[in-house]
């Protein structure tokens, strides 16, 4: 399909893409993943769903809801510490209610259908499917840095500086999962959420990177996990999930 749809298109079979393509190429991508992975799912696994995390209980949604929540708040403290700093310009303002409101309903079903898909994905199907081959360190590892190498697809030799923070996100994503016994809630509503924060910014074109601050300390342009500040935000959510996970997390990798 994303053949076809480079030649129909158009689109330079080169990098970097320009965000139109990439947007062309992304929305078939997880149309067509849930079905081919529920394929997978009922004739070659024949698993349930809930034995890759994924559940329609009271507690599942809640999870995914105290995800999506502590995600954007997340990004939004990261944001307030870089306009505070000087490491970006404010540069828009704030829309009115109604258009806010727009950005928001266009958003959010689609941050949630990219991150259920990969957390289905990567922290689900790919983990659960490993956890029997592995050890519990390798599992961790080789899942995440799967999940970070895969983003290559998209951002091609440019997204390099970005696989250790890719992979960092991996691990925590992991740790979410391990968290909450197995269910997939919590990682699913982080993930949502940090996209959520990022798309919403990007969309509403608030702010702007300075291009005198420190990179190592804000990040590249276009690459907030190349910044000390965005891995530190990471590491302190996955130390904190890793803190509330104790004894609780403990079913599983079975």
């Amino acid at each position: 399909m994303a053949l076809v749809l480079v030649r129909w298109q158009k689109i330079p079979w080169s990098y970097p893409l320009l965000a139109s393509h990439k947007l062309t190429l992304l929305v078939p991508l997880y149309i067509l993943a849930p079905p081919v992975l529920e394929a997978y799912r009922r004739y070659w696994a024949r698993l349930s769903w809930a034995a890759y995390g994924v559940e329609g209980s009271p507690p599942f949604y809640l999870a995914l809801t105290l995800g999506f929540t502590i995600g954007w708040v997340g990004i939004a403290t990261v944001m307030a510490i870089h306009l505070r700093l000087g490491w970006r310009q404010w540069q828009g303002r704030w829309p009115g209610g109604r258009a806010l409101g727009g950005v928001v309903a266009g958003l959010l079903p689609l941050t949630l259908l990219i991150a259920g898909v990969e957390e289905i994905l990567f922290r689900g199907v790919l983990a659960s499917t490993l956890q029997s081959l592995l050890p519990w360190p390798a599992l961790l590892l080789g899942v995440s840095f799967i999940f970070a190498l895969c983003h290559l697809l998209w951002d091609g030799p440019q997204g390099i500086p970005q696989v250790p923070g890719l992979t960092l996100m991996g691990l925590v994503l992991m740790v979410a999962r391990w968290s909450t016994t197995g269910q997939l809630g919590l990682a699913w509503g982080l993930h949502a959420g940090w996209i959520f924060a990022l798309a919403l910014g990007d969309s509403l074109a608030l702010t702007q990177i300075d291009p005198d601050a420190p990179r190592w300390l804000a990040g590249k342009p276009g690459q907030p996990l190349t910044g000390l500040v965005d891995l530190a935000l990471l590491l302190l959510t996955g130390l904190g999930l890793g803190w509330y996970g104790q004894g609780a997390g403990e079913g599983w990798p079975g």
